[in-house]
């Protein structure tokens, strides 16, 4: 059975919502005894965490789990997946059921994965053997649905331990213990490419020995090891206490030996937690006081000071076993030979050495708690605890070991630089709390962090843009790959959703409130569609509106009066035809023309007069809301190819010579040869013009030379009333970001291969950027 445990990586792949009839009706598959039962509410989600997570990664090659998921990873399917497992004749046996439907299988069963399978009550059950098939008989299973009934059902993975598998959930984090530790567990997981979060409750059994319950009428007390444990540690484990007579008496049948009968708990009434903080040379152990004067007076057949280092005297302990008698097999740390007062701590060592490098971590402030990497995992975890467990790569190999009971010598954790793990008591249950969090010190330095990297099935074909989340009033990110799936991403690299359109998006996507409450909806055009999604990732009615003849310029989106009563235009080649919200064509909109229509239509206001300008065919068509010429111009030009821009009350663009054309609300013609090429770019804003030619940047006539490269298109970013001018090299593939001036901000250029997308949701957060990196991948970075 102790292979079961190992499930737990398998586990992060659940999102349960206990109120869900599919998965209820799913449940009643499961044999009553099963001791571990995974449910994937999204395998589309669950498959992209798991391939964004490298550690997650790695764990699934070891077997059995490598096939286990090689049957989820050909599965293609929305409904819930339940999975559950055994252990049968010293190996690991498990069969999942999912609803049938046609294309269940994205290949249909190739002969590499035939595998026993069976149809009951129109679900597909498929398993490792015929005789588990056999087996199953649809029952209520009252157990299970009580277990679901304490998730939160807000979290994206869960699973459901029982029996010996919920002992090794506790039992891994301790030194060589196997006498039990929980009865059952439910735990909910969530992960991305820089961690692993865990949430749940785990139950002792009131009727056998469990570890977990001598905690039992004792009150969780703050967690503060951590503040005095040195900072090159490789972890601590801490417990607490308020009752030490009952937590004593509770913790005697897991003892090696009993205690002396002539035992003085007097020193162990004055202290509130316990910790031991883990070195290769040996540990050391520390307690938290809670009354110092009582704490030395419990201690005064001790006082022999040895040396003193730092003004702190370090003093005898001639008794270097005690704590590992009284409090094993939480402590098994021995020969604790010296000990020193540390403000509310007594730490106590095998050698002055290891004495004086605690005094020193406390007294310059490089204790494990004043790390970055703690204070990253210490917002996912609660200020009071029962038992804790911190630790560095090497220990978390250690209790990877434990989990999956298999070496993790070849599993990377270098950069996983801090874990922690924590039981809370509860009345009747204990809360679990855990964090396993890269943290690069590097990004700390550099002024540049990088919040996520997301990898994505296909390599990506636009570049990733930053929409409003309406529920946060933070940002996600949409992106589409060659495959034309679209995908929203949140802000932490999650794959929200991915939904496969008709052709790739046509220029950026706006934003609309369809229903003017508040909720935003995601519109634009592919060749032959325009979409409205919503924010869960589905079409709202009655788009997607199909179109037989292609749409040649991206979706424009008007809202005239500020009143959400939205205009689609849809550009048909030299056709204009105009959409309101409900899909309906607006008849008073009347455009004819027989002139290609070559850049997409805009919208401006000016004073109380609109103006929808672009350019047709040699001519600069500027019309009022009825689609009639508003404004004449009567000379041509050859446009280049760049948008309109509304610049200093003029409508600007440029010609293929290079030339600026600024044409005024009376359609007065001012042209300026700056001498761009014929491939140059420019973006601008009502008072700010950027103009890239070759390898030249101009920002308000103040010009910057790049090096030589392939860039894209400008963008003006206009955050916290500050200007922000990026572009991106494709062929060195360096994204650049420049202020009003022209000076390149500190630590760029950074890496990118598309367009730079500036975030800043609120001025109390950094500035966010969003780019492209490998061909499938999304970076997130932020500026420190």
């Amino acid at each position: 059975m102790k292979r079961l445990f190992p499930l737990l990586v398998m586990l992060l792949i659940y999102g349960c919502n206990p109120s869900d009839k599919s998965t209820n009706s799913l449940l009643e598959l499961v044999p009553e005894n099963t001791d571990v039962v995974l449910t994937i509410y999204d395998l589309e989600n669950t498959r992209s965490d798991i391939r964004n997570n490298d550690l997650i990664n790695n764990l699934l090659t070891i077997p059995p789990y490598d096939v286990i998921y090689e049957r989820l990873e050909d599965l293609n399917t929305t409904d819930s997946i339940v999975l559950w497992m055994d252990k049968t004749n010293d190996s690991l046996s498990y069969s999942f059921a999912t609803r049938l439907k046609d294309s269940l299988f994205i290949n249909g069963i190739p002969d590499s994965l035939q595998f026993p399978n069976t149809v009951i009550d129109s679900f597909f059950i498929g398993s490792s053997s015929g005789k588990l098939l056999d087996m199953i008989q649809p029952q209520a299973n009252e157990k299970l649905r009580s277990l679901l009934n304490a998730s939160d059902g807000d979290k994206p993975f869960s699973i459901i331990l029982r029996n010996n598998p919920s002992n090794r959930l506790g039992e891994a984090l301790l030194k060589d213990f196997d006498k039990g530790f929980s009865n059952e567990s439910l735990i909910e997981t969530q992960i991305n490419s820089e961690e692993v979060l865990f949430s749940g409750v785990t139950y002792a059994n009131d009727s056998i020995s469990q570890l977990l319950r001598v905690f039992e009428n004792n009150f969780p007390q703050e967690t503060t090891i951590q503040n005095v444990a040195p900072g090159n540690a490789d972890g601590i484990l801490s417990f607490t206490y308020n009752d030490f007579q009952q937590f004593s008496e509770a913790l005697q049948p897991y003892r090696s030996r009993p205690l002396d009968s002539l035992f003085n708990s007097e020193l162990f009434q004055t202290i509130s937690e316990v910790g031991e903080i883990y070195f290769e040379e040996g540990s050391l152990l520390s307690v938290k006081t809670i009354d110092g004067q009582a704490t030395r007076e419990a201690l005064r057949n001790h006082l022999e000071v040895q040396s003193t280092y730092r003004t702190i005297d370090i003093i005898a302990f001639g008794e270097p076993e005690l704590f590992i008698q009284v409090f094993d097999p939480f402590i098994k740390a021995g020969n604790l030979n010296y000990y020193a007062e540390l403000g509310d701590f007594f730490v106590f060592g095998p050698t002055e050495e290891s004495i004086q490098n605690t005094i020193a971590a406390y007294q310059n402030g490089t204790t494990l708690g004043a790390s970055s990497a703690y204070q990253a995992c210490a917002s996912q975890l609660g200020d009071a605890s029962s038992l804790t467990l911190v630790c560095k790569s090497d220990k978390l190999k250690t209790v990877l070991s434990g989990w999956f009971n298999n070496s993790m010598a070849a599993v990377p954790t270098g950069e996983y630089q801090l874990s922690a793990f924590q039981f809370v008591q509860d009345i009747g249950f204990s809360h679990f709390n855990g964090v396993i969090k890269k943290h690069r010190q590097r990004d700390v330095t550099s002024g540049i962090s990088e919040v996520f990297s997301t990898e994505l099935e296909a390599d990506i074909i636009m570049p990733p843009q930053f929409v409003i989340n309406h529920r946060t009033k933070q940002r996600d990110i949409v992106v589409q790959d060659v495959n034309n799936n679209l995908y929203l991403i949140s802000n932490t690299g999650r794959i929200l959703w991915k939904k496969k359109l008709i052709g790739n998006v046509l220029g950026r996507i706006e934003q609309v409130d369809l229903y003017r409450n508040g909720r935003l909806q995601l519109a634009f055009a592919t060749p032959y569609r325009v979409y409205v999604i919503d924010r869960n990732g589905n079409h709202v009615s009655p788009f997607p509106m199909k179109f037989g003849e292609r749409i040649t310029q991206p979706l424009s989106v008007f809202d005239y009066d500020n009143n959400r009563r939205f205009r689609f235009l849809v550009t048909q080649d030299n056709d204009l035809l105009m959409y309101d919200r409900n899909a309906r064509f607006v008849r008073g909109f009347q455009y004819s023309s027989s002139l290609s229509v070559k850049t997409q239509p805009k919208h401006f206001r000016i004073g109380n007069k609109d103006y929808i300008v672009f350019g047709a065919g040699k001519r600069f068509r500027i019309l009022n809301r009825r689609g009639t010429i508003r404004v004449g111009v009567q000379e041509q030009f050859e446009f280049s190819g760049n948008p309109v821009f509304l610049y200093r009350n003029t409508f600007l663009t440029t010609t293929a010579d290079g030339q600026l054309v600024q044409i005024d609300q009376q359609g007065k013609v001012k042209r300026s040869d700056l001498n761009l090429s014929e491939d140059h770019k420019i973006f601008a804003t009502s008072k700010t013009l950027v103009t890239l030619d070759e390898n030249e940047l101009d920002i308000k006539q103040k010009s910057v030379e790049l090096d030589f490269g392939q860039y894209t298109e400008p963008r003006i970013h206009y955050i916290n009333d500050k200007i922000y001018v990026s572009c991106t090299d494709l062929q060195s593939q360096k994204a650049y970001l420049f202020d009003s001036q022209a000076e390149p901000i500190e630590n760029f250029p950074v890496y990118g291969n598309s367009t730079l997308d500036l975030d800043n949701a609120d001025a109390d957060r950094n500035l966010e950027f969003i780019v492209r990196g490998e061909t499938n991948t999304i970076v997130m970075y932020k500026k420190n």
